[in-house]
């Protein structure tokens, strides 16, 4: 079984690195480049670009100054196409309003018994695909996952719909990341009714859902939170839009960490699972880069900003500062969850993206127990605003 080295590490990091390059070459080079000039840099036309870990995190809970809403920020971005509160495009009370009465949705207790059964519909295919030998591409299984949960998350009867429905709906979210790149700061007229088209189908089944009151469902369950039909449709909608290449970036991405590093085979069912997942994602950094908008005039470092700049926070440049893959790293503080936020604005998806992660993970330990996981293939994908492989195969021979 292979084992964990500083220098397999070291080396899987660099091809981790290679792959965020290579999602946008020219923007990512010239944002590192602006990064190694200064942590706190002002670039006219851009903005303040931020890639200090202790600053971002004290931007990010600084909501006197700094907002999602103010202009420059997320919401600029996202408005059009949720058309109602959804978080990714709120701030301040009615923000924190919204949260509280979600956060019975993100409950370990409640994911588990609404998603779990999606998620290890296809984690069990998967682990017996590899037993038998097969050699199986991990990005197309992910997919799969993907799409069976922003359904679930939909109110789709999984049992009654073909898996090819299910990746079109897949496909049609995240095709929503075409129009997005490091410097937009809003979706055309055009590119905002493409995107409702896009979701149309998604939103016509939370609409049913939430009218029938189909018990189980999400969509029903935020209606007993008291959230009318608008907003439930929106809140979805906003967490289709922030998970979907979330997962489908990193899941792949830290695969090939755990195989190339050989840390898979330093795992059994009493390792620190925690520690591996938060390592993972420093390292993948799902979202290379968040938006605030200046609601005050206030400094940062000795910059000064005002309305109407825009700040944006390197994440992907801050994690990379802390060094190669290494689970037995105690992370710093300043670092913990950076790349899903700080404070009120810490993504409230969080738990469902550990959900697919650790469930990814422990089937991965426990089929690499009976019998080695080796990486067969990788071929990265290019031209994307989120990182991450076209293709990864990895297989169990059988000797």
């Amino acid at each position: 079984m292979t084992t964990f080295t500083v220098r397999k590490a070291k080396r899987a990091t660099a091809l981790d690195r290679w792959v965020s390059f290579n999602s946008r070459p020219v923007a990512i080079s010239a944002l590192y480049l602006l990064t190694r000039i200064s942590r706190v840099l002002k670039v006219p036309g851009l903005g303040l670009l931020v890639s200090d870990a202790g600053v971002m995190r004290q931007i990010l809970m600084d909501g006197e100054h700094f907002s999602k809403t103010a202009p420059g920020g997320t919401s600029d971005l996202w408005d059009p196409v949720l058309r109602g509160p959804g978080l990714l495009n709120m701030s301040g009370e009615e923000h924190l309003d919204l949260k509280r009465k979600l956060t019975p949705l993100f409950s370990a207790k409640y994911l588990e018994d609404a998603i779990g059964a999606a998620v290890r519909g296809e984690t069990d295919r998967l682990a017996a695909r590899l037993l038998n030998g097969e050699a199986v591409d991990i990005v197309k299984s992910i997919e799969v996952t993907a799409a069976r949960v922003i359904c679930t998350l939909s109110g789709y009867d999984l049992e009654n719909t073909e898996e090819s429905a299910l990746l079109e709906q897949l496909e049609r979210a995240r095709g929503l990341m075409r129009f997005v790149k490091l410097t937009t700061k809003r979706l055309s007229d055009e590119q905002a009714e493409i995107a409702k088209r896009e979701l149309a189908d998604l939103h016509r089944s939370i609409h049913e859902a939430f009218d029938s009151d189909r018990a189980g469902t999400i969509p029903n369950t935020l209606k007993g939170f008291g959230l009318s039909k608008h907003d439930t449709t929106s809140v979805i909608t906003a967490l289709v839009i922030a998970g979907t290449e979330t997962v489908l970036s990193h899941l792949p991405r830290f695969t090939a960490l755990l195989l190339r590093s050989g840390y898979l085979g330093e795992l059994d069912s009493e390792s620190d699972l925690d520690a591996v997942v938060q390592e993972g994602l420093r390292v993948t950094v799902p979202t290379p880069v968040m938006l605030r908008g200046l609601k005050s005039p206030h400094q940062v470092q000795g910059r000064k900003v005002k309305p109407g700049d825009r700040v944006m926070l390197a994440t992907i440049f801050a994690c990379q500062r802390l060094g190669y893959f290494d689970p037995t790293r105690t992370m710093p503080k300043e670092y913990r969850h950076i790349w899903f936020g700080a404070g009120v604005h810490m993504c409230i998806g969080l738990p469902l993206a550990g959900l697919e992660i650790e469930s990814y993970l422990k089937m991965f330990i426990e089929v690499n127990q009976q019998r080695p996981i080796r990486l067969e293939r990788a071929i990265i994908r290019r031209g994307t605003l989120t990182a991450g492989y076209r293709e990864l195969v990895i297989s169990c021979p059988i000797s």
